[in-house]
């Protein structure tokens, strides 16, 4: 249904365009440039390359979304942070479900990385949804957590635990 590959030149139109769309910028971080323009696709697809850990979401032949990880530091070099949007046209299709699915997988299966956790708004409830369908499990909400557009936002602190085995 779904693959998850590296960004291409290609992306850098739909890129533009889906992110600056508001249905997709609204729930996700301030680090993406507000406008977006096409030097912003560039520099993505260029930073992107060779990232095992930053994949584009592609459904019938076309970009319709990005998941990540970024791996923590120092004492957290065990547990990574996930990242992820789908383009509102393709919402209600599993297309997150999926790639939330396969990319958590391949992070605790074939790296060191033994927690993966997320945290989402609490009002992106289809979100939270997703990571729940995945096995994620609610550590904690976390109170007045983000500050966005003149707004403080409740999050869900969620995570995945790689069973260790001795």
């Amino acid at each position: 249904m779904i693959i998850l590959r590296e960004f291409q030149e290609s992306d850098i139109e739909p890129l533009v365009q889906y992110m600056n769309m508001l249905e997709i910028t609204q729930f996700i971080t301030d680090a993406i440039p507000s406008p977006y323009n096409i030097s912003d696709a560039q520099w993505w697809i260029k930073y992107c390359h060779g990232n095992e850990l930053i994949k584009a979401i592609e459904y019938q032949g076309n970009l319709v979304g990005c998941i990540s990880a970024q791996v923590g530091e120092f004492e957290y070099h065990r547990s990574a942070e996930l990242g992820y949007w789908v383009a509102q046209q393709h919402w209600n299709k599993g297309i997150a479900s999926q790639a939330v699915q396969e990319f958590s997988q391949r992070l605790l299966e074939k790296t060191n990385i033994v927690r993966v956790f997320v945290s989402v708004v609490s009002y992106n409830g289809a979100s939270i949804k997703v990571l729940q369908k995945n096995g994620y499990q609610l550590d904690g909400i976390l109170k007045q957590a983000s500050f966005k557009d003149g707004q403080y936002f409740d999050e869900h602190l969620m995570s995945k635990i790689k069973p260790i085995t001795t």
